[in-house]
């Protein structure tokens, strides 16, 4: 596949088939891309810049430009390399039309650290003066952004701080994206029953990102919850709640062999993995595999 093919399919379709896609590590709210798929968007940039100093003419720099118009957000750290290749170019147009294309992305985003890393990166490398004040503007910019979102996230923020589990509750079932991620953060802060089950519900939610993070707050959250808060997770229809709270129990030494033992005999062998881990833990390193007799008469022992 070509460059401008794939301008044409990933690029202009990009947010519908990369949503899915594991995040960026320097920009949470974009997709990971693949190698080969960065080097296409490369292509891309490079044939615009070619055809604006003028060395690809007629129907090929119309396409070449058409191409570089179609590239999404998630070409922006591609066009930062871009962009600072066309700042140390003596020709003034390609680094000014691809910062107001940068700019456009980054003065519309929410996600902090990818704003962070183009103040950061935007300029680096460029010795040529000619493009500074081009470059110096959207720095600026990109800076009034940012501050005008951290001042957005802490309003959000105390909004929700302030929210009743009730209202938590109502809020998760709806919420999407940043915001349900921000509702769960905070149902994990909270202690009892409920709070758990409000994280649990970010468990079936249809995004991996939502999934990943309901679960990592969970683990967290029962690690802080009462006995009776985890014998009843422990009985959880849900397996991935069950695993969850089998570790909990585990890491936090609670005497709830009886629990345990009979989690040997669910007939779910991941389950039964996790309570025997959390056995040996119990134990102190003593270990009878899947054996639940012997680990009733050890269990008798410690009563």
């Amino acid at each position: 596949m070509n460059a401008i093919l794939f301008a044409a399919l990933v690029i202009s379709q990009g947010v519908g088939d990369l949503k899915d896609r594991e995040r960026h590590p320097l920009a949470p709210s974009l997709p990971r891309l693949t190698k080969a798929e960065s080097d296409k968007i490369d292509a891309v940039i490079d044939r615009f810049i070619l055809a604006d100093i003028g060395k690809l003419k007629g129907a090929e720099a119309k396409k070449a430009l058409d191409d570089f118009k179609g590239l999404g957000p998630e070409a922006i750290f591609n066009l930062i390399d871009g962009l600072n290749r066309a700042a140390d170019m003596e020709s003034s147009c390609p680094a000014v039309i691809i910062a107001k294309k940068v700019g456009g992305i980054l003065t519309t985003t929410g996600d902090i650290e990818l704003l962070s890393f183009a103040k950061e990166n935007i300029g680096a490398g460029v010795t040529a003066k000619r493009h500074l004040n081009v470059l110096k503007d959207l720095q600026f910019n990109i800076l009034l952004r940012k501050n005008t979102v951290q001042r957005q996230n802490a309003a959000a923020a105390a909004k929700v701080s302030a929210m009743s589990m009730n209202e938590l509750e109502s809020a998760i079932s709806k919420g999407r994206g940043s915001q349900l991620k921000s509702l769960l953060t905070e149902a994990e802060k909270r202690l009892g029953p409920k709070s758990a089950e409000l994280l649990i519900m970010g468990l079936a939610n249809a995004d991996v990102e939502i999934v990943k993070l309901a679960k990592g707050l969970l683990a967290k959250n029962l690690q802080r919850q009462n006995v009776d808060t985890l014998k009843m997770m422990l009985k959880h229809e849900n397996r991935d709640v069950r695993i969850i709270a089998i570790n909990a129990v585990g890491a936090k030494k609670m005497k709830l062999g009886n629990e345990l033992i009979g989690l040997l005999e669910s007939g779910d062998s991941e389950v039964a993995r996790a309570a025997q881990r959390a056995l040996v833990q119990l134990s102190g390193g003593a270990d009878y595999g899947d054996d639940v007799t012997r680990w009733r008469d050890w269990w008798a022992k410690q009563r």
